[in-house]
């Protein structure tokens, strides 16, 4: 199903009547959110000399263009992670990597942590929905463990390292694992408006179900919903710094404080797109979870005007199922 029918079956579903402006509102934005972000396919280099690819059906790029890959690693997953801190302390590192890709993520923080403490070892679960049939290799000094997760899928130990790839969808593949508490989860899926199953509410709750008290989620991504649903299942939220873009990232923690601006709480608390992705029994088409958000936004906004809306305010309202 289109977008537009998909809206029209949600709206009938909860018997929701919608202005012919507020519906054109609502089209507009769910089409733009759909737009590829960047043109072209296939390998591409990045501002630091490194290379990515442009994922075909998304429109987007693995790693950020404009940041470079192998910084985008760095500085958006493993420098915040507080891993380099605490590698001296640990004697093994546990990783939740949520979307494999290019292995760079890994790859990159093995070798950054190694260097700190050669004994260290790993313990890694990645998901990754479908491998790409080429990766382009990274810089010369990362490359013997980006080649030793390569060669050795979907499961290996050796090296001091014990890996496992669940090749699927990451939301029934997440089910299977169990006994595993990361000190750090890199969700590095593509973006939440193009990948939404990966981003609600319900798949999180699994992800913090992984996580060690003392583990930290990190991500790219500042957007409302995620940030929503990491507040809704308990985590205390930080900004880490804009690297290759407007905004920055976002450090997810379940021991500390808050640490958002309070531009970034108020917007938090007020803006009628602060609400989670839902997606309760995990598997809706990524259009209906985008399609039910769009339409409970529009449903806060005549909330925030004076008008109750019919629906619970997180609840999902939508299902073509």
């Amino acid at each position: 199903m289109d977008v537009e029918n998909i809206l029209k079956s949600c709206l009938e579903l909860i018997h929701v009547e919608l202005s012919e402006s507020q519906r054109d509102a609502v089209l507009k934005e769910l089409k733009a959110w759909l737009l590829p972000s960047v043109k072209g396919e296939g390998q591409t280099s990045t501002r630091d000399g490194s290379f990515t690819l442009i994922h075909p059906t998304y429109g987007e790029p693995y790693h950020s263009i404009t940041a470079g890959a192998i910084r985008e690693c760095l500085e958006k997953f493993l420098y915040p992670s507080e891993l380099l801190e605490r590698a001296k302390e640990l004697k093994v590192v546990r990783i939740l990597d949520v979307g494999f890709g290019l292995g760079y993520n890994l790859a990159v923080a093995i070798k950054e942590l190694r260097d700190l403490n050669p004994r260290l070892e790993f313990e890694l679960v990645s998901l990754e929905k479908e491998l790409p049939k080429k990766v382009p290799e990274p810089p010369e000094e990362f490359g013997f463990y980006h080649k030793l997760l390569w060669k050795n899928l979907p499961q290996f130990e050796k090296e001091g390292i014990r890996f496992k790839l669940l090749i699927g969808d990451a939301r029934y593949r997440i089910k299977e694992v169990e006994g595993f508490k990361a000190h750090a989860v890199f969700h590095d899926g593509f973006s939440p408006y193009k990948n939404p199953e990966l981003w609600s509410l319900d798949f999180l709750r699994h992800i913090r179900r992984l996580m060690d008290e003392e583990g930290v989620w990190l991500s790219y991504t500042s957007s409302l919903p995620v940030r929503k649903a990491l507040r809704e299942l308990g985590f205390y939220l930080e900004s880490t710094k804009s690297i290759g873009r407007k905004r920055g990232g976002t450090k997810a923690s379940l021991r500390g404080e808050d640490r958002l601006s309070p531009e970034e709480s108020l917007k938090l608390q007020t803006s009628p797109y602060a609400l989670p992705f839902l997606d309760p029994e995990l598997h809706r088409e990524p259009l209906e979870i985008l399609v039910d958000y769009r339409v409970r936004v529009e449903l806060q906004k005549v909330a925030q005007g004076g008008i109750e809306p019919p629906t619970p305010r997180f609840s999902a309202v939508c299902s073509t199922n």
